[in-house]
């Protein structure tokens, strides 16, 4: 949900990740081009209890160290923190319906039964609105005590997935810019250190 750049991390941990679904919101400084098959269209609100992964991706918490990447807020991470209010609520609705869909597509079959699948596909063959993956949720809770964790530790991996695609976004936009090209290679030893406050702070400072 990730091209390969010439960085010395690549931009996803993963195979497969999840972060070319994500859309974000207009001002961020160049990010590399993403290619979208069909992004899923997000409601104007929240429209399942997976609510709690906004949080993690778009505001601090107290729990972890100030340079922790979960204490970072995502628009500060892609230089957008003076985004509307509007603009970064549809963002935050996107990113936890790409969430969420990824899990369903590619996790949930491997924690529970075969059963237990045939179920869910059942309800998920009702169609796709609101009612239907409110549903979708009652059931998966039930057999997955830890859901809300799972899916928090989700939202993680895309917030680190998408700072990496902007880090290549502007590696790609900066190349004739040596000094910049420096600068970058500065920010990904940082990430590497998880020192992620420093890493948000850089980025913006050469956005400017």
């Amino acid at each position: 949900m990730t091209a390969q750049h010439p960085i010395s991390k690549p931009v996803s941990q993963k195979d497969g990740s999840y972060v070319d679904d994500y859309q974000p919101p207009a001002g961020t400084t160049p990010i590399a081009p993403v290619n979208h098959p069909t992004p899923p269209t997000p409601p104007v609100t929240p429209t399942t209890p997976v609510a709690p992964v906004a949080p993690t991706i778009s505001t601090p918490s107290s729990t972890k160290s100030p340079e922790s990447l979960q204490d970072q807020n995502i628009f500060y991470l892609l230089g957008v923190d003076d985004s509307t209010d509007e603009e970064k609520e549809l963002f935050l609705d996107e990113l936890q319906q790409v969430i969420w869909e990824d899990f369903v597509e590619r996790d949930v079959k491997m924690i529970i039964s075969q059963e237990e699948m045939t179920n869910l596909r059942q309800i998920m063959a009702k169609g796709n609105d609101q009612d239907v993956q409110e549903e979708m949720i009652v059931y998966l809770e039930k057999l997955i005590p830890d859901l809300e964790e799972i899916m928090l530790e989700k939202a993680l991996e895309l917030k680190e997935d998408i700072v990496w695609e902007r880090i290549a976004g502007m590696r790609e936009y900066n190349l004739s810019r040596p000094e910049i090209i420096a600068k970058l290679d500065e920010v990904e030893e940082l990430a590497k250190k998880d020192q992620w406050h420093q890493v948000a702070k850089t980025l913006n400072a050469i956005g400017r």
